[in-house]
């Protein structure tokens, strides 16, 4: 039995060994370049279309109290009910990273200037607090977004207007001293 294993097996293993190398060297990266070829193609084939989508007033101001809203809920997980005490920014950059976007997109569709004018006082806040490591301006953040999304979205949330913006106070001088 030992002789038929050695007759045929080893011989066996040495063509497939030698099989192996064989297409190894014979086509050395052929697959990587095959790869590398096919997205090469498939990203100069895509084109890059415009599109002109018009959005009238109503819904314009739909999306941007939406955003707020959502902004809102944002910074409530950050640091709402108690979670600010316990709250470290570097273990939530990229979360605040993306809040500081979803700021600036909303000032920059904000059709009211007074909102625009309050989500500006948030990003300064947001900067501010981001650079200092301080979850008192997140606290402000919060304030502001607070108010808009209760005032903008018909919801009373807690029944609490803290009173650091333009559009629900009157003034934003709570915000700006945080921010100056």
């Amino acid at each position: 039995m030992k002789k038929w294993i050695l007759m045929i097996g080893i011989p066996l293993i040495l063509v497939l060994t030698a099989t192996g190398i064989y297409f190894a060297k014979s086509n050395p990266g052929k697959d990587v370049n095959v790869v590398k070829e096919e997205q090469e193609t498939r990203t100069e084939q895509q084109p890059v279309v415009e599109v002109d989508v018009e959005v009238n007033e109503k819904e314009h101001l739909a999306l941007t109290n939406e955003a707020i809203k959502e902004t809102h809920d944002t910074i409530n997980a950050l640091i709402g009910w108690g979670k600010a005490d316990k709250f470290n920014f570097k273990s939530n950059l990229t979360k605040l990273d993306s809040l500081h976007n979803d700021i600036e997109l909303i000032i920059l569709y904000a059709k009211k200037d007074t909102v625009k004018a309050d989500m500006e006082n948030a990003l300064e806040a947001l900067e501010k607090a981001m650079k200092s490591e301080d979850v008192n301006g997140l606290i402000v953040v919060h304030r502001i977004v607070h108010d808009l999304d209760g005032y903008l979205n018909d919801d009373p949330l807690d029944g609490k207007v803290w009173g650091y913006t333009e559009t629900v106070s009157g003034n934003a001088k709570k915000a700006l001293k945080y921010i100056k």
